[in-house]
Formats: C-alpha cells, sequence, structure tokens
C-alpha cells in the first residue's frame, strides 16, 4: 500500500485516485479478503454482540454509534438505531432507520441494529427486535443486534422470566465487540494505528490514523488525525469536511461549533470533542465552504497548505 519508490508527485496523484473511487476501507487491500464471517467466525445468522460502550448512562453515554464503521465495512450499511443517537453529522455515509418508525416486516438483511435492553423494554423496541429475530431465523437473514448485555430480554414474548432471546433461538451466537475489532485491527488494518486501543475502539479513526502513519503525518490520537493542514489526501478525515457540504449545512456553520461537538459524543469515547470540531471547522472556512476549494487544499501537498 505504501508509497514505495513513487516520486512526491506520483505520490499524491495515487491518493487522489484512491480518494476518488474508493471508500475509506477499501483503502486497505486486506479487506477484500475479509468478510464478516471471518470476523465474526460464525455462519449463524443471528448475532448478538455485546459493546461495552452501551451499558454506560447520561452524562457517561457516548460512543453509541462506535460499531458502525466496523460493520459497514463488512457490507452492513442498513442501520437501526434510536432516532436520539441521529444528529446532523457522521463521519461515514450510512442508511439510517429511525428505530421507533419502522416494523420488521418493513426492513430487508442483512441489517446491523444497535440498542440498548433499555430501549428494548423501556423505549418500544421490543416488538422491532423480536420479530427481527424471527425473521432472520426463518429466512437466513443476517441480523446483527449491538446492545449492551449478551443475553438481551424481550419479557412480552417470554413466559420464563429472565429467558432471554439467546435461551430462545439456540441458534443465536454471542459475540463481544472488543474481540472483534482486536480482529479487525490486526487482519485488516495490520496494525498500523498509532492511536490506542484505550482511546477508542471506532475502527473509522484507526483506519485514519494507519494512513496517516504511512504517510508520515500526525496519527497518534484522534485531534491530530483531523488536523487537515498535515492530513494525507486519502485520508478518511476528509470524506467528514466533504459532509457538510454534501449536506448542505452552510447555513447553519455558524454556530455549529456546539452541535458538531455533541455529534462527535455519538462516536469517540472520550477526549475533547471540541478540538475536532474546531479543525473541522477551520478547514471549511479556509475553503469557504466551496467543494472544489475543498478538493483543491486537499490535493495540496501539506508543506503548502
Amino acid at each position: 500500500m505504501g508509497g514505495g519508490t513513487r516520486s512526491p508527485r506520483e505520490k499524491w496523484q495515487h491518493y487522489d485516485n484512491r480518494m476518488e473511487t474508493e471508500t475509506w476501507y477499501e483503502r486497505f487491500d486486506a479487506v477484500e479478503s475479509v468478510e464478516l464471517v471471518d470476523l465474526i467466525h460464525t455462519e449463524a445468522s443471528t448475532v448478538v454482540v455485546k459493546d461495552a460502550q452501551l451499558e454506560k448512562r447520561a452524562k457517561q453515554a457516548r460512543a453509541q454509534l462506535r460499531s458502525l464503521p466496523l460493520f459497514g465495512a463488512l457490507g452492513l450499511d442498513t442501520v437501526v438505531h434510536t432516532e436520539i443517537w441521529n444528529n446532523e453529522y457522521s463521519p461515514i455515509e450510512y442508511n439510517h432507520r429511525a428505530a421507533g418508525e419502522v416494523t420488521a416486516n418493513e426492513l430487508e438483511f442483512p441489517l446491523l441494529h444497535v440498542v440498548t435492553q433499555d430501549g428494548i423494554t423501556e423505549h418500544g423496541e421490543e416488538d422491532l427486535v423480536r420479530g427481527l429475530v424471527e425473521q432472520s431465523q426463518a429466512e437466513d437473514g443476517t441480523y446483527i443486534l449491538v446492545t449492551d448485555t449478551t443475553a438481551p430480554k424481550t419479557p412480552t414474548y417470554t413466559k420464563k422470566p429472565g429467558r432471554s432471546i439467546v435461551d430462545d433461538f439456540p441458534p443465536i451466537a454471542v459475540r463481544d465487540y472488543a474481540s472483534l475489532t482486536n480482529t479487525f485491527l490486526e487482519d485488516v488494518l495490520e496494525a498500523r494505528s498509532r492511536i490506542p486501543v484505550v482511546d477508542t475502539r471506532n475502527v473509522f479513526f484507526h483506519a485514519a490514523s494507519a494512513l496517516h502513519a504511512e504517510a508520515g503525518a500526525p496519527a497518534d490520537s484522534i485531534e491530530a488525525v483531523f488536523d487537515y493542514t498535515e492530513a494525507p489526501p486519502d485520508s478518511p478525515v476528509w470524506d467528514s469536511a466533504r459532509y457538510f457540504l454534501v449536506h448542505d449545512l452552510e447555513n447553519v456553520l455558524e454556530d455549529y461549533s456546539e452541535h458538531i461537538r455533541e455529534a462527535l459524543r455519538s462516536w469517540t469515547e472520550k477526549g475533547d470533542t471540541q478540538k475536532v470540531a474546531n479543525h473541522i471547522l477551520e478547514v471549511l472556512q479556509v475553503c469557504d465552504y466551496d467543494a472544489s476549494k475543498l478538493e483543491d487544499y486537499r490535493q495540496r501537498d501539506p508543506e503548502y497548505r
């Protein structure tokens, strides 16, 4: 993947070509040989994935959507989650279906569903979860349920107290999100990320770090990879900046710093999101919120930005 013996001009052109034709995860050759079954090590149609981050509540609740880049890279880009977590910023593109606005028979597989046990039993997603599990089993459709427990319960449907969907449907496999990210970081990113996993298990940021490290750019933190004055042209962070232009958010950008900061909380486990928000706003301001100027700036050698 590296620039090898390319001249600087050839190296930047190489980055430009990859940026124009590939999504963030396709910039890693190894992703072509890794499928969902290779990561989860099961052919079960329904898989419960426990993400410990979802256990956190109140002010500690962050990074509820951190699993989306991992599964998106493996072909699950339709995602069901509560509208509460939806906002006017996302580091990746995905097809969001609001949990409170769909029924199981309106959805198709493969499907990713992120919900807490509280969301299932207290906020109206019990029928949806139960229906999707039943359809997944009947149709052999891939349904990944990311939640805060290894034994999600749908008590309305279960006569025996304490019984979970894993008990009711023995073919369901159970996996741990942290373990899955370890495999992805090793097999797809080839352990090239410089960001410690204790800081984040969102693989989008690790992908950015790996590409930055390859290009000799700052790569040891989330804030560092969002420094657009140093970001290599094929970095996924440019997708984040472009998001605002694609979604025509210029009219609210003047006071959008707070919105970006809060939105980033859905994707990051810790750290000062304000600094990242400032980097995004700065590059958009430098480029006058103009897509063509942003592209020119991206393609420019960092030494001349």
